[in-house]
């Protein structure tokens, strides 16, 4: 990541802030994206104090293509190019059955999720350093490739930016990008406060129990996502495009593995496939 410059998405907190650590430790210089401003300069100071190097942030609400518009502007003027984009901005959305959801509430959740991404993407895709694979990495979640009872809006969005980065991936090979999609695995982020305030009743008593269980002593650390996302922007990746990724459950460091990524299109995309069920080995 030495000298490279990479913009992410979310990077305030949880997950992103993971994300931005590991890249900044490793070299780069990272733009920080999010809305609250405040979280914003915390970690900024954090990615500092680790690097001794400067690091920059931009508050921003990624639904809003106007505003996407404008920092893609900001970034032109200040550095002309970049080197990678790590979309990691989400929320939960409206958690309940559907049929007792509002649907605008739940619109928001894919404006953010989903139309977020793509606003990173589009806006993004001709300041990318001509010299360099471009590389960009969207953040999948739960409900992408499994059915997620109760979570509708977000299950949608993020199975939405699996496909997504598939199409674009296919859209922008020529012009030497490589678009990956990350499964994190289940982080412990205050995004599951809302799990916990909504309760049994509403998210299901098996998922919940799941949750207050998983966030006890079981959660997967937020690096696993991050050291992913690192290969993903790096030389090393050179080729592989257009997948779904999982941090945890995929030998990603396999050379072997890294070789059918590259060589078979269907592998780690979504399709139908009948008459398998893949567990936990």
């Amino acid at each position: 990541m030495k000298n490279k410059i990479i913009v992410v998405t979310g990077g305030s907190t949880g997950i992103g802030l993971a994300v931005a650590k590991q890249l900044a430790f490793e070299g780069a210089t990272i733009i920080l994206v999010a809305r609250n401003k405040e979280e914003l300069e915390s970690a900024s100071k954090c990615l500092i104090e680790l690097t001794h190097r400067q690091h920059y942030i931009y508050s921003l609400d990624v639904s809003d293509w106007e505003n996407v518009s404008t920092f893609a502007e900001y970034i032109k003027t200040n550095w002309y190019k970049i080197d990678g984009l790590v979309n990691c901005a989400g929320i939960h959305g409206p958690i309940g059955a559907t049929v007792l959801l509002n649907p605008t509430d739940m619109i928001n959740a894919i404006q953010v999720n989903l139309m977020g991404t793509l606003h990173m993407c589009v806006a993004l895709s001709n300041l990318f350093n001509d010299e360099k694979r471009k590389k960009i990495v969207n953040f999948s979640g739960g409900g992408a490739v499994n059915p997620f009872p109760n979570y509708t809006a977000y299950s949608m969005s993020k199975a939405g930016v699996v496909r997504f980065t598939e199409n674009f991936a296919l859209e922008m090979a020529e012009y030497n990008f490589d678009v990956n999609c990350v499964a994190p695995g289940f982080v412990a982020t205050r995004i599951h406060k809302q799990t916990l305030d909504a309760g049994a009743e509403i998210v299901g008593k098996e998922y919940y129990e799941r949750t207050v269980n998983q966030l006890k002593d079981g959660a997967v650390p937020a690096e696993k996502a991050a050291e992913l996302v690192s290969f993903l922007l790096s030389s090393e990746s050179d080729g592989i495009t257009g997948k779904l990724i999982s941090a945890i459950w995929d030998d990603w460091k396999n050379e072997n593995f890294q070789e059918i990524l590259r060589s078979d299109k269907d592998f780690a995309t979504l399709r139908r496939i009948d008459n398998k069920q893949f567990y936990k080995k």
